[in-house]
């Protein structure tokens, strides 16, 4: 452990100079790791065990997420459910840290009892972000916006397209559709946008939705029919939309916040 660091590489220990070889040091750090002092969510990347997340037994990602991704030199912002829940969204808890990142693919997996999902995305709306303050500095979360459409285009990552409306009801208190959002649109399919903007309706929130549909008609994109569920089979018989040309083939149930 490197004294006053709360997160250190291996290479960091070598650099240090020590008169030992890399094999000692790969002891030292699996006996800290065996004793609970240290953690290593990636490998060669070290987090210290401050006492109160030894006593939990569980570190949080928002702890070290930003010094990890650093580390891998990706571009991220904290996504999807935890985005949610940094954004108004207090009912959805999970036990999943979401993350999209940029760059080549990412393994998923369990870290210190908490699940690092990554989301690889190669074009990151980092304007659209907003930096939260953790114990250990700062980390990059996507705004309320971003969240919203993060959440129906990745529906199936929060829980399907009916937790994702449920989601959206509490992001509404915090999301704005005005024209500065435009830019935003174009990094989403048109798809995506006509999904969002029926589920505002269905939700009632009729001012969010119009406003929404008069940035997607700023677009200038061909608005074509298009499935709410991608996933569920569609027939000629399914009420279609008016507005926003989604083909209803799939029945919201969304329970009261």
């Amino acid at each position: 452990m490197i004294r006053g660091r709360y997160m250190f590489t291996k290479q960091d220990v070598l650099n240090l100079g020590l008169p030992i070889k890399e094999a000692s040091v790969n002891r030292s750090l699996q006996r800290l790791e065996a004793k609970g002092t240290i953690m290593s969510p990636w490998h060669n990347f070290y987090v210290t065990v401050a006492t109160e997340y030894r006593l939990k037994g569980v570190v949080p990602p928002s702890f070290y997420i930003d010094r990890l991704m650093g580390f891998l030199g990706r571009d991220y912002y904290v996504a999807l459910l935890s985005a949610a829940s940094l954004n108004g969204a207090s009912h959805q808890k999970a036990m999943v840290f979401q993350t999209m990142v940029s760059g080549g693919p990412i393994r998923s997996g369990v870290k210190n009892g908490t699940k690092l999902e990554f989301t690889l995305r190669q074009n990151l709306p980092l304007e659209f972000t907003h930096k939260v303050k953790t114990q250990s500095g700062y980390m990059t979360v996507a705004d309320a916006e971003l969240t919203a459409l993060d959440v129906v285009a990745e529906y199936r990552k929060v829980g399907g397209l009916s937790r994702a409306s449920e989601l959206l009801v509490e992001l509404c208190e915090q999301t704005r559709w005005d024209e500065s959002k435009l830019p935003l649109l174009s990094y989403f399919s048109v798809a995506t946008v006509q999904r969002l903007g029926y589920i505002l309706e269905l939700i009632e929130e009729h001012e969010q939705a119009e406003n929404l549909h008069v940035l997607m008609k700023q677009m200038g994109k061909i608005v074509r029919k298009t499935a709410l569920k991608q996933t569920s089979p569609v027939t000629d018989d399914m009420p279609i939309d008016e507005r926003w040309k989604v083909i209803v083939n799939y029945e919201l149930e969304i329970d009261e916040i």
